[in-house]
């Protein structure tokens, strides 16, 4: 199925979570935020499989300036 990650199409197995996607994509367990479908997805939720055509956003947290 094809989902969308900060507007860019993914190809992902059917019953993917949000934390294995996140995983898989190289993206740290600390210090980032997500959005499915412009909800913000809490951490103790990012056990929710995704469905086909979901947009998700993910917004890392920058240090420095």
């Amino acid at each position: 199925m094809i989902i969308n990650v900060n507007e860019k199409p993914v190809e992902v197995a059917e019953a993917t979570t949000v934390a294995a996607l996140l995983a898989s994509m190289g993206y740290p367990d600390r210090g980032i935020a997500v959005a499915v479908n412009q909800a913000v997805l809490p951490r103790s939720r990012w056990t929710t499989t995704l469905s086909d055509g979901a947009r998700l956003e993910v917004v890392t947290a920058v240090q420095g300036g």
